[in-house]
């Protein structure tokens, strides 16, 4: 198997498809990561568990990615291709600080403190809906 690791590889890979249809996710997407956020600001104001809130900020930020690509019309099937692509339909074309994935990335992995991770998200977030108002 060819190592993926471009957003033209992904697009030849089963990973990654254009889908016309895509865009008619992008309402459920958001609502989830707002719920997901809104979980996550809940458990920090009432010192929940901070791996719950960290799982609940990835989610959110996961949802926003899914958002993004959906908009333009693609789905993925893995998050590798996800990322790839985010990363050349946004963040190369300067609409995306590359500084949102990078952030997601330590979410996924757990690496970031509760509150950077509530910040993190939570500007993340923002920054997906004006992208896609």
């Amino acid at each position: 198997m060819a190592i993926i690791n471009t957003f033209a590889k992904c697009l030849e890979s089963p990973y990654l498809l254009e889908d016309p249809t895509a865009a008619d996710r992008v309402a459920e997407l958001l609502a989830k990561a707002a719920d997901r956020l809104e979980g996550a600001a809940n458990l920090r104001a009432g010192e929940g568990d901070p791996t719950d809130l960290l799982l609940l900020c990835h989610e959110a930020m996961f949802c926003g990615l899914r958002a993004l690509v959906y908009a333009r019309g693609y789905r993925e099937m893995g998050l590798r291709c996800l990322m790839l692509a985010c990363e050349a339909l946004y963040v190369k074309t300067g609409e995306l600080d590359a500084e949102h994935l990078r952030r997601f990335e330590l979410a996924q992995r757990l690496k970031l403190a509760p509150a950077e991770a509530l910040e993190s998200a939570s500007a993340f977030s923002r920054r997906v809906l004006e992208l896609l108002a």
